[in-house]
């Protein structure tokens, strides 16, 4: 493993020259945007990457160890990053700051749970060192350190309606768990207000999420979606028309929306599936299943696939894509790449939101209920998916590949600078 003396001083201007003539941006996130194994780390990654292209852009995030490979990583990638050190989580301290968070009436989740000493520390000194011209939020939990800054402009980037979100899981769980998420959704709700009046610009990934922030009194709310890098599927052919039907579930199986809509594919909708074509399979492949989705590989025809070194694989021998979802929040990135990828997608309304696809264009949308019947459809209907998905690459390549959203985000950056 790489020590400590090894790694280059991550503000030094020997592995970032700064330019007197650009804007000076301090971003602040709770954690590396590294490795690109999330949603959220992808979006940050990329959009950092067009920040740095265009200003001086100094990336405070918290660091748990010395060598972690993101900073050198994100250093190749052209993105400064000035590591907040700070000790790896226990569960009495954490269990301190949930009690701290109830007591003060702010949320834990998204919010105290990153505010923590090192990071105020290291926000302190880069801003000693220099006054930036706008303070860039990645989330909405730095603004927890927004009395650092009182008079700098604000730039947040909103990957959610992070108080829809908590409210949404709360409907999954039971009491005394759903009691005290719906508190943290009325306590992150209280925060996004906040963050609506304090912020000269947010930005939102869906046009609800936009209409959201701008009742909450945002004042420029500007639409940055999420994105995909194109280019890195574009090897993957248009259509599958394969012999054997392949459907593939594809998420982050430690997510418990994600876990919940694996099991729903594989309990509720498979059967269904298999009664019509008894050859189809289901493919779930995803990082760290617990084990009430690994014991769906017992199950007729279904597959689990977890941690695996390139998703790719899996992209490249499935018939489609299914994304059941009935709750999350964001843009669902997986369907981004299934577009970019030139895989047919069926997914629920839920699963679909803030991508500007349309049933019958560029996928078929179906309710939970009637899910089977639209998977059935499309693999019924070969032709059709193979064209559904030739629009749905020419969508990705014209509104959502990276070098697009970096584009904007630059341009609501610029906009707080003036």
């Amino acid at each position: 493993m790489t020590s400590i003396s090894e790694i280059p001083n991550p503000v030094s201007t020997s592995q970032a020259t700064t330019h007197e003539d650009k804007p000076d941006v301090l971003v602040i996130t709770s954690e590396l945007p590294w490795p690109l194994n999330t949603g959220g780390h992808i979006r940050s990654f990329h959009i950092l990457k067009a920040l740095s292209a265009k200003f001086n852009v100094r990336v405070v995030a918290g660091v748990e160890v010395a060598d972690d490979p993101g900073l050198p990583a994100l250093g190749r990638n052209g993105i400064r990053v000035v590591p907040a050190f700070q000790k790896k989580r226990n569960p009495l301290a954490e269990a301190g700051r949930v009690a701290r968070a109830l007591v003060t009436e702010e949320p834990y989740v998204m919010f105290n749970r990153h505010n923590r000493p090192a990071m105020r520390q290291t926000i302190r000194k880069q801003l000693a060192d220099k006054t930036p011209d706008v303070v860039y939020l990645d989330h909405l939990d730095p603004l927890a350190f927004r009395g650092l800054f009182p008079r700098v402009p604000v730039v947040a980037d909103l990957h959610n309606v992070y108080s829809l979100l908590a409210k949404r899981v709360a409907t999954e769980r039971k009491f005394p768990v759903n009691a005290y998420l719906h508190n943290e959704a009325r306590l992150l709700g209280y925060m996004e207000k906040q963050l609506a009046a304090a912020a000269s610009v947010l930005m939102t990934v869906s046009d609800t999420e936009q209409d959201h922030f701008q009742k909450l009194g945002g004042r420029n709310v500007r639409l940055v979606p999420n994105g995909v890098d194109c280019a890195a599927f574009s090897k993957y052919p248009i259509g599958r028309n394969r012999d054997q039907p392949t459907i593939l579930y594809l998420g982050a199986l430690s997510w418990q929306p994600n876990a919940k809509a694996a099991e729903f594919m594989a309990r509720d909708v498979m059967p269904r599936v298999l009664a019509e074509r008894p050859d189809a399979r289901l493919l779930i492949v995803g990082r760290n299943p617990g084990p009430e989705v690994n014991a769906l590989s017992y199950l007729p025809n279904v597959e689990v696939h977890a941690n695996v070194p390139d998703v790719g694989v899996y992209l490249e021998q499935s018939t489609l894509m299914a994304v059941p979802l009935d709750s999350g929040g964001g843009t669902r990135l997986k369907i981004l790449e299934a577009f970019a990828a030139g895989l047919p997608v069926v997914s629920t309304p839920v699963g679909c939101e803030g991508i500007e696809c349309r049933h019958g264009e560029h996928l078929w949308v179906a309710q939970r209920d009637q899910f089977a019947d639209g998977l059935l459809e499309a693999i019924d209907a070969p032709q059709l998916a193979t064209e559904f998905a030739e629009r749905g690459r020419k969508l990705a390549e014209e509104t959502y590949d990276w070098s697009v959203i970096g584009k904007a985000a630059c341009e609501a950056v610029a906009q707080a600078v003036r």
